[in-house]
């Protein structure tokens, strides 16, 4: 009889750990890109155009939660729910940038993607009343392994916007962190809330 080592059924080149990321924004109003807007020919990613990069990701990374909600139904002659249904799901990313620049500073203050700072790195000036934050498109990159041993990731939201923003801490030894958690909506022409996509070179070797 087998035991369950020699049945297991794994592969080591299948576990993931995501050392380089990029966050990037970009303008509601543009069309979404399609899954070939995101890989070039040669199965590397692309950052889609028009796009901007928020910069340093602290060591925390990047968190996506899923929260499901859910109803029991129950009858008279038993204690536990003869079903259950699914009555609600609320996808979420929580990120926190490293870097204090004109375009983390443009979101946490509700500020539309149409009026962001032309430059990441220059002055920045915000003085205003938040009332709502506005919708924006964006995602990130990931990248697991280096060479031609690497995998990389694409995961997009059609429709993202803030939903909850961390403290600020400012003193001597510590960085200035700006963390969001990002709601993501379906859009409106796919009605999709979101695309994930895994690929790179190695998937795809050359004929000899």
């Amino acid at each position: 009889m087998p035991d369950v080592q020699s049945i297991l059924q794994t592969n080591d080149a299948e576990v993931r750990k995501w050392a380089s990321l990029l966050f990037f924004l970009m303008d509601p109003a543009v069309p979404a890109p399609t899954q070939e807007d995101f890989w070039g020919a040669d199965y590397l990613p692309i950052v889609p155009a028009g796009a901007l990069q928020l910069g340093y990701i602290t060591t925390d990374g990047i968190s996506d939660s899923t929260e499901i909600s859910a109803e029991d139904t129950t009858m008279l002659q038993k204690l536990q729910p003869v079903r259950n249904d699914m009555t609600g799901l609320v996808q979420t990313l929580a990120v926190s940038f490293g870097e204090s620049n004109a375009y983390t500073q443009a979101l946490r203050h509700a500020v539309p993607f149409e009026d962001f700072p032309i430059e990441k790195d220059g002055p920045w000036h915000f003085d205003q009343e938040i009332t709502e934050f506005p919708e924006y498109r964006g995602g990130f990159i990931g990248q697991d392994g280096v060479g031609s041993q690497a995998v990389y990731r694409v995961e997009f939201g059609y429709r993202i916007k803030v939903v909850g923003m961390e403290g600020r801490t400012l003193n001597r030894t510590n960085p200035e962190v700006h963390g969001f958690t990002f709601g993501l909506f379906p859009d409106i022409v796919t009605g999709q809330p979101s695309y994930r996509g895994q690929d790179a070179p190695r998937y795809h070797p050359v004929a000899p």
